[in-house]
């Protein structure tokens, strides 16, 4: 019989975590799900809560029918002790109303003061903050007074691609839960079950370039990425032989082609970053595993051919945080291509 966890790809020892602890009766009251974004980590947190509902399942298997009162009550968004919060549409941040009530009924609505209150249809209230990281500081602090004295029935799911973010104090009173990247099958499986392409080899190829993110594959589905990817590829393929002018106009070129401002130009470039050092990482590899075929090899030998490959790859890291740090792209772009050929003539030297 099918369960709504088959959805779910990969993360099976977060699911036993959780299925142990709730078996020792030792269920924390909070926890942090944190990992790269896309990994499927408010997925994961959705599916926990439905099956702490579940009518038909022992709660200790961490499972659910998706059949039950429960089961249908939560699917449609009707269950009275699921509580959730988003980042509201068109911003960008979790405002204090929804954790502890307007100003006009602090402390008297919002998730805080829904927790407070006694379960109506099960034994526990569970709440799930997405990207609780970006609540304002309001926000953070009232959510901390609960988690300092939390109500007994409840279950609070703070949901995180950045912990650092939230307060010390809030990560100090809830136990982190880590998710990875999900392997490269998972995402290829996901794509096209979900219906996000038709295509097999679209979906291979994203998935094999995505980074175990589900996020990032379908942002890499869009045509005009792919065809970056394409570009990049064939303005590297003769590596050894790149003018620096040319592949910085011709980057340069296509990234502004696909971009409708500059926020959009920055994202494409880390974009470009991202598969550059993707194509950089796969000759290091290869060199690695003894494919002396690489012109590098004959050129500075198997260790300084890879030196030569950690350098550009490490120039590359660079310019990804001059992208982040607001530089301009097309200077950024242009002193990287500079120095990726004096590398590529020189060895690793030459950046010292």
């Amino acid at each position: 019989m099918s369960s709504p966890w088959d959805k779910l790809k990969g993360h099976h020892e977060q699911r036993e975590l959780f299925a142990r602890s709730l078996a020792k009766g030792r269920l924390s009251h909070a926890y942090v799900l944190t990992g790269p974004e896309g990994t499927g980590k408010s997925l994961f947190a959705r599916l926990l809560a439905q099956s702490l509902f579940c009518r038909n399942r022992p709660e200790y298997t961490i499972d659910c029918c998706g059949d039950c009162r429960g089961c249908r009550g939560f699917a449609a968004g009707t269950w009275p002790d699921y509580l959730e919060v988003v980042v509201p549409e068109g911003k960008n941040e979790i405002p204090i109303a929804a954790i502890a009530g307007s100003a006009e009924k602090r402390g008297r609505e919002g998730l805080c003061f829904e927790l407070s209150m006694t379960p109506q249809a099960s034994h526990r209230r569970i709440a799930l903050i997405d990207d609780a990281h970006k609540m304002n500081a309001e926000g953070a602090n009232a959510l901390l007074k609960t988690l300092e004295e939390p109500p007994a029935q409840a279950l609070i799911l703070l949901i995180s691609d950045s912990p650092d973010s939230l307060l010390p104090t809030i990560r100090s009173r809830c136990q982190v839960v880590r998710f990875f990247p999900l392997a490269p099958d998972h995402i290829e499986q996901i794509l096209v079950q979900e219906g996000m392409t038709d295509s097999e080899s679209a979906a291979k190829t994203v998935a094999e370039v995505c980074e175990g993110s589900i996020t990032a594959a379908q942002q890499l589905l869009n045509p005009e990425l792919r065809a970056l990817r394409g570009t990049l590829e064939n303005a590297f393929g003769k590596l050894e032989r790149m003018n620096p002018i040319e592949t910085h106009q011709q980057i340069l070129a296509a990234i502004e082609s696909m971009s409708s401002g500059t926020e959009d130009q920055r994202q494409n470039t880390q974009w470009m970053l991202r598969f550059l050092g993707e194509l950089l990482n796969q000759r290091l590899r290869k060199l690695m595993q003894g494919d002396f075929s690489d012109p590098l090899h004959k050129q500075f030998g198997v260790r300084g051919g890879a030196d030569v490959l950690d350098s550009l790859l490490q120039r590359v890291l660079d310019a990804a945080f001059q992208i982040e740090a607001n530089s301009p792209v097309k200077l950024v772009l242009e002193t990287l291509f500079d120095d990726l050929a004096r590398t590529l003539r020189l060895g690793p030297a030459s950046t010292r």
